[in-house]
Parts: C-alpha cells; sequence; structure tokens
C-alpha cells in the first residue's frame, strides 16, 4: 500500500510541475481539490506504476539525486515482484521469477546490490524474506527517504506544502 501512496504523491508532483496555475488553488483550500486536477488525476489512477515512476524522472530531472532514483527502482522493483511472485501459505517467503528476460534480471541485480551466484537458475528466481526484520526495514526506508526526504523537497521546490499532498 505504501507504494500506492507514493505514486499518488509523484502525481500531485508531476500535475502541479507541470501546472503551475492551480497551485494557488490547491493550497488556498485543503477541503476542495480544483476540478481540473481531480480530472488530470482520476486518469493518472489508471496508469501503472512503472509509467508514472517513469514521467516523475523525467518531469523532475536534474533534481533528483542518484540515490533517490535508486529507492524509486527498487520500490518499483519490489512492487513488481510482489504482485508476481509464487506463494504459499506453507512457507514464510515469496519466490519471484523475472519475466521480460536477461535486462530485467540486471535491472533488479543492480538495484538490488545482488551478485551472480554459481550455477544460479536462469532466467534467474529471487527469494523475497520479508519476515526478516532487516529486509523489511530496509525496505521501508526507503520508502520513508523518499517520502520525508525527496518528495519534501520537491513540493517545496514547486511551492506546495508537503503536507497538502500526503
Amino acid at each position: 500500500m505504501y507504494s500506492v501512496w507514493l505514486q499518488n504523491q509523484m502525481t500531485d508532483l508531476i500535475i502541479l510541475k507541470k501546472h503551475p496555475d492551480i497551485i494557488d488553488k490547491f493550497i488556498g483550500n485543503p477541503l476542495v481539490i480544483p476540478s481540473f486536477m481531480h480530472k488530470v488525476r482520476v486518469n493518472y489512477w489508471e496508469k501503472q506504476f512503472y509509467t508514472v515512476k517513469e514521467e516523475f524522472k523525467k518531469v523532475f530531472s536534474g533534481m533528483l539525486q542518484e540515490d533517490e532514483i535508486n529507492d524509486l527502482e527498487c520500490v518499483y522493483h519490489i512492487r513488481n515482484a510482489i504482485a508476481h511472485s509464487h506463494i504459499s501459505l506453507g512457507r514464510d517467503y515469496m519466490l519471484f521469477r523475472p519475466g521480460r528476460g536477461a535486462n530485467q534480471e540486471q535491472e533488479i541485480m543492480k538495484v538490488f546490490g545482488l551478485t551472480p551466484k554459481v550455477d544460479q537458475s536462469h532466467p534467474m528466481i529471487l527469494k523475497l524474506t520479508f519476515y526478516d526484520d532487516n529486509t523489511y526495514l530496509y525496505n521501508f526506508n526507503q520508502i520513508k527517504r523518499l517520502d520525508e526526504i525527496c518528495f519534501e523537497r520537491l513540493s517545496k521546490s514547486i511551492g506546495i506544502p508537503h503536507s497538502r499532498i500526503r
């Protein structure tokens, strides 16, 4: 659910960056979303996380730091892995096999800082261990950094209080 929340914040940041003329109306009355913004938001609700993420990176290119882009890519890959994992009630982990080939495997290995193992399966299979507190906290902190540092900074850069899009 946190990734959906991040996607909604990215959407608002994209809309407000592209349409600065609605910012005053948007922040002027916290109880009402301007009609134009609502219409654009609804269109974004139909978009995939990947599509919003890529547009966000373009709209804010030059303003995103490398570690923020890495956090965003990790959230994307984790979200994708969870959505396409093999889950069994008989074990406390999930298995994910990337389905888009070698390029996707390389992206995942780079973003997660993985190194190839001797005799690994092809395509690779990832074991997702969210029961492990260290793994959970690492992923949670990525989301927290995006929200509290990156989106906070970008909100200020376009003249809106971050609390308004949270």
